[in-house]
């Protein structure tokens, strides 16, 4: 057994030890080894510490101070802190309770390492938010098993966390677009009972359904998709048609905003992708024009024929989108300025932007502020086929 003696370590511990790891300020790790963040002031113990743990496969950093400690943790998202009590600046207790109180730090393992051994310190370390405390002098064999078993305890949370976060995820765009295909069809299927002819009303409430079932066939398609677990399946699929579907699907709701839609010319073209995902991709897109286009405004969907390429465009005559956040707008849950009086999730554009990718296709956005937003996803034509582009 090895015994740590408080503050004081013989320096010929660390003549042999490997060249350091230790990673002085905030960087970005090349590798996936586990973080574990040292607070220690006296550099001896740290780096004893940091020899042992660095043998035992861990990157690690090193803080001498308690502002230092609090600004390395949230900063550098460690896998693991080591936290001395008494550090030049902040106490060990005041940087506990910092990282507790943090987004950032609120789940990250704290283990507790001091010379103060009252039963009043530790129970204070722990109620603090430690997971454990460790007293010095410590045997290093002991403090590397709470190590191995901390960490992995808290990469096994991390990853049922990510899991959990990727099933709401997925929860949360099925709620949201079978909301769209129940309200499609609750509506059309009342303007059908009103009416004497309502076999034009039908087609409409049967595409709704279908649309729905497939939806519900494919509840996991998103989070598998995002895992590269899983590819799209793919072949030629009639994308005129889907469009003209997708635009049927939203007029009624765009009457409701006095909202035109406008599908300017027809392409007579197959492409290389999955029907379901293409609907999604167009019921978005639309969707999301109708909903940020001025009062009055029109959604003018087009066809682009380019080589190997069919482009579908749909532009509104909304605020636009400043510069700054075209380059996020289709991040995970990133919501535009302006967008706040719309109720969304933050989903619509990452999910066209990776069923686009998942076909091989490319989604591109040219907005001006005051003037509208056009959104251009452009898919491969089946291989053999031509695409033509027809005004109506």
């Amino acid at each position: 057994m090895i015994t740590l003696m408080t503050k004081k370590v013989r320096s010929s511990l660390t003549d042999h030890a490997p060249a350091p790891k230790t990673h002085k300020g905030s960087v970005n790790l090349p590798d996936a080894r586990p973080l574990v963040l040292i607070v220690e002031d006296e550099p001896d113990v740290a780096e004893l510490i940091r020899y042992n743990l660095a043998r035992e496969g861990y990157a690690t950093l090193i803080a001498e101070s308690g502002d230092k400690a609090v600004d390395e943790a949230l900063q550098s998202t460690p896998d693991l802190i080591l936290l001395d009590i008494m550090l030049p600046g902040m106490n060990g207790w005041e940087v506990c309770q910092t990282i507790r109180d943090s987004a950032k730090g609120r789940h990250v393992p704290i283990i507790m390492v001091s010379a103060l051994t009252t039963e009043e310190s530790r129970i204070k370390g722990l109620s603090l938010g430690a997971d454990d405390y460790i007293i010095k002098p410590f045997s290093v064999q002991e403090l590397l098993i709470k190590v191995r078993n901390i960490v992995g305890r808290y990469a096994l949370v991390k990853k049922l966390r990510l899991r959990e976060q990727d099933q709401d995820t997925a929860m949360r765009y099925m709620v949201h677009e079978l909301r769209n295909s129940l309200s499609s069809i609750g509506g059309f299927s009342s303007l059908a009972l009103q009416k004497d002819h309502a076999n034009k009303y039908l087609r409409t409430i049967n595409n709704a359904a279908c649309h729905a079932e497939s939806l519900l066939n494919d509840a996991s398609l998103l989070s598998r998709l995002e895992g590269g677990k899983e590819r799209l399946s793919i072949g030629p699929v009639e994308v005129g048609v889907l469009v003209d579907e997708s635009a049927d699907f939203l007029r009624d709701a765009a009457k409701g905003s006095k909202i035109e839609i406008t599908v300017k010319n027809s392409a007579t073209a197959l492409v290389q992708g999955n029907r379901t995902a293409i609907r999604q991709i167009m019921i978005n897109l639309i969707s999301n024009a109708i909903k940020y286009n001025r009062s009055g405004g029109k959604v003018l969907i087009s066809f682009d024929a380019e080589n190997d390429r069919v482009n579908i465009s749909i532009q509104d005559e909304g605020n636009g989108i400043t510069q700054a956040e075209l380059s996020r707008i289709f991040d995970k849950f990133y919501r535009a300025t302006g967008s706040e009086q719309v109720k969304g999730a933050g989903l619509g554009l990452y999910i066209v932007k990776l069923l686009t990718d998942a076909m091989g296709g490319e989604i591109t956005v040219v907005s001006r502020q005051g003037k509208g937003s056009t959104f251009t996803v452009s898919l491969i034509l089946h291989e053999g086929n031509t695409a033509a582009v027809c005004r109506r």
